[in-house]
């Protein structure tokens, strides 16, 4: 019926753009419009200008609102107080509880309040404002839950802290999904800034270094990543005095591990290392599988959680012994395929076999001799399963090679006809009586000859490479070293070459005594070529360099569990 009404679509219009006068005007004709549904979903004008941010609209629409008309429901539940949370906008958000305080506390058929709304989309300000006019002390234990897991969800840990400082019995509660807040608070592991910077390059540690230094000085932000730690130790805190009470014991002690291989699952280790700094026991638990935290690490390819087992040196020999129920050691889990989101991280299928290559080099250095040909309950060793699992990714780096081999050996191929006829071509010819060359005084002539030797060498041993990556048996092990040596020897004699044929050419042109203005634009624009390769296969030489040699210290000792 909304439709039949012509009055609703131009105050739905006058409402979406803010502007009041052409809604006065609209209202003056026809006052019970600010009470009327404008939409199919039963959304008044009221509705329609919170969430759209119009606060001189809203402050002036709620002049001609009774407190009945502001408390109006859409066919969802929810009143323009949700649409204004929602939004975030605060100063909306003030004028709706200024005009009718109750509007906090009402709910809709679902059980949806603004300060939920305005947690659920992260909106700290009008969060941390409706808390205390919403009553929260006489909701559910349900509700409650809900409401903490959600903050903790959005990174609102101040308002959080405010909720577990005040509700205590909270930090062991869990929620509709089974999780309690530091459960909730494990599956986050990028909201913890200290972060060890292993796994970054130079530049990547600088930036961060410089980062951690400049926000020390800033003042407090509750949305603040570092204030994860602080939400750890409160709720910590709160379990361990909550194990005090024999009832609960139980319940709190297997809370506490699951919460220990959550973390894992999910990378965070930071996390961890806080957890067993407080409780060193958690590092000999094993979760239903019977695998530890660091067989998770293994399985899930989480170097950092890996690298803790570094660190405890007896007990590291003790850990990979341990065997999972259905046969598995440790060496059989870095042999499984790595999860796609880590593949995801390296690109090019043969980069990706090399990562798993290494993973399971590492791991390997690390189990008893025995347990490298142990056969699990599928009757696999290690090593059987490493190539049935890759099979297909190593096909597809084989690919990914033979590709960019074929391509770049055309190239110089093509490079190396061309200096090894132009040797015997010098600029300016030979002196018929003695068969010298006739511009061999010339101060630059020297430069021809040995630019021509270093772009023979450098294509020929380009084309070498290039064959040998064409022609290698693509076993597993050759992804680790040598396919990438090859490649990298290849691309960077590739582009020698290049250089060379061009200043072989430079210099031809600068024989030329006229037209001195042409000869330079030809030069700059032969000079450029080298520049071009090196934008084009420079990030490909970076990744494989990055790759092959920045991963040797990828797996070691951070020292961060004890210090």
């Amino acid at each position: 019926m909304y439709l039949l009404h012509l009055l609703f679509v131009p105050l739905h219009k006058a409402a979406l753009k803010g502007d009041w006068e052409a809604a006065k005007e609209l209202l003056i004709k026809d006052p019970s419009l600010v009470k009327d549904s404008l939409t199919e979903g039963g959304e008044t004008a009221l509705h329609i200008s919170a969430v759209e941010g119009h606060s001189f609209f809203v402050h002036n629409l709620l002049k001609l609102m009774q407190d009945s008309d502001i408390e109006i429901l859409n066919k969802k539940g929810t009143t323009a107080l949700c649409f204004a949370a929602a939004a975030g906008n605060l100063n909306i958000v003030k004028l709706m509880v200024h005009r009718n305080p109750d509007l906090p506390t009402i709910r809709g058929p679902d059980g949806v309040t603004p300060l939920y709304m305005a947690a659920f989309l992260g909106h700290t300000h009008v969060a941390d404002y409706l808390f205390p006019l919403s009553d929260f002390q006489s909701w559910t234990v349900e509700d409650q839950i809900t409401l903490l897991t959600t903050t903790i969800d959005s990174q609102l840990y101040g308002l959080a802290m405010t909720i577990v400082d005040q509700w205590k019995s909270l930090a062991v509660v869990e929620d509709s999904n089974g999780e309690t807040a530091l459960q909730v608070l494990a599956r986050k592991p990028l909201v913890f800034c200290r972060s060890s910077n292993t796994s970054q390059g130079l530049c990547g540690r600088i930036a961060s270094a410089i980062l951690l230094r400049y926000t020390k000085v800033r003042t407090h932000d509750i949305r603040a990543p570092c204030d994860a730690y602080t939400l750890l130790d409160c709720l910590w805190n709160i379990v361990i005095c909550q194990e005090e009470d024999v009832e609960t014991t139980r319940v709190v002690t297997k809370n506490t591990t699951k919460l220990f291989f959550i973390a894992a699952e999910s990378g965070n280790e930071e996390f961890l290392v806080e957890l067993i700094r407080r409780y060193p026991d958690f590092l000999y638990k094993v979760n239903e599988s019977k695998q530890s935290i660091f067989h998770i690490a293994v399985l899930h390819r989480y170097v950092q959680v890996f690298n803790l087992l570094y660190e405890l040196r007896g007990a590291k020999d003790l850990m990979a012994t341990y065997v999972d129920k259905d046969g598995n050691n440790m060496l059989h889990l870095a042999a499984r395929l790595a999860p796609q989101n880590q593949l995801n991280l390296i690109p090019g299928a043969a980069l990706q076999m090399q990562r798993e290559v290494l993973w399971y080099k590492e791991v390997e250095k690390i189990v008893q001799p025995s347990y490298r040909n142990k056969k699990n309950s599928s009757g696999k060793t290690p090593w059987e399963l490493f190539v049935s699992e890759h099979e297909e990714l190593m096909k597809q780096g084989e690919k990914m090679m033979k590709q960019t081999a074929k391509s770049c050996m055309l190239v110089t191929i093509l490079i190396a006809t061309v200096v090894f006829t132009a040797a015997f071509t010098v600029p300016g010819g030979y002196d018929n009586a003695n068969g010298t060359p006739i511009l061999k005084n010339h101060r630059l002539f020297v430069v021809f000859p040995i630019s021509e030797a270093v772009a023979t060498l450098s294509s020929l041993t380009s084309m070498l490479m290039f064959l040998s990556i064409l022609t290698s048996r693509y076993s597993g092990n050759d992804f680790l070293n040598t396919l990438p040596f090859w490649m990298v020897v290849g691309v960077a004699a590739l582009f020698v070459s290049i250089v060379a044929m061009m200043v072989a050419f430079c210099t031809c042109l600068l024989f030329y005594q006229h037209g001195f203005g042409a000869v330079t634009v030809l030069l700059v624009m032969f000079a450029s070529v080298p520049i071009i390769f090196i934008v084009l296969k420079y990030p490909l030489l970076v990744t494989i360099l990055r790759c092959t040699y920045g991963c040797k210290a990828l797996f070691r000792s951070n020292n961060r569990l004890l210090s």
